[in-house]
């Protein structure tokens, strides 16, 4: 069951991750500061350097170590398996009729909960690299079928957290 989870969270981290990825790439063409790299001074010390501003600033958000596409995908699964938990224990015991207000310290530790468990599934000893180099080996279909159950992963988890709504006690 542990690896299962592992495997998932991996599989979801690895689809935010690739998600970022090109909507970063896509920004690339858009960015007005790109263009920055064309102005010959700055492309002159860029080229005295060997790499240029574009270089420069795909492996700041493209690292799989340290780039900000990283951190940023591995906020949103944690962000995700958040409100996966907080749906979930709420729905839980609005069947066993149980109503409660939710406080900021229980969203709290919903989310210190989902940070342990994502640290130790896929953060720790970075876990991701191995998983990112299996499935950068996979079929493009399978990456499409990955994609797409961790899109209803997200759908599922949020649906959930707003149905949970439905058991906050009638004030």
């Amino acid at each position: 069951m542990k690896e299962r989870v592992e495997l998932w969270l991996n599989i979801i981290h690895y689809c935010f991750y690739k998600a970022e990825y090109k909507r970063h790439m896509l920004s690339n063409k858009l960015n007005p500061f790109v263009l920055l790299g064309r102005i010959p001074v700055v492309k002159r010390k860029f080229k005295e350097q060997g790499t240029t501003l574009l270089d420069s600033t795909n492996k700041i958000w493209t690292d799989k170590r340290l780039g900000f596409g990283i951190m940023i995908s591995g906020g949103a699964l944690a962000g995700i398996v958040t409100f996966l938990l907080w749906g979930f224990v709420s729905t839980f015991l609005g069947f066993l009729n149980v109503y409660f207000l939710v406080k900021p310290t229980y969203v709290f530790a919903y989310a210190i909960l989902s940070f342990i468990l994502c640290y130790y599934s896929v953060f720790k000893g970075d876990k991701y690299v191995k998983y990112f180099k299996k499935l950068d080996k996979r079929s493009r279909s399978e990456k499409w079928r990955y994609a797409l159950l961790s899109l209803l992963f997200v759908v599922g988890s949020v649906a959930l957290w707003l149905y949970s709504f439905r058991f906050l006690p009638k004030l």
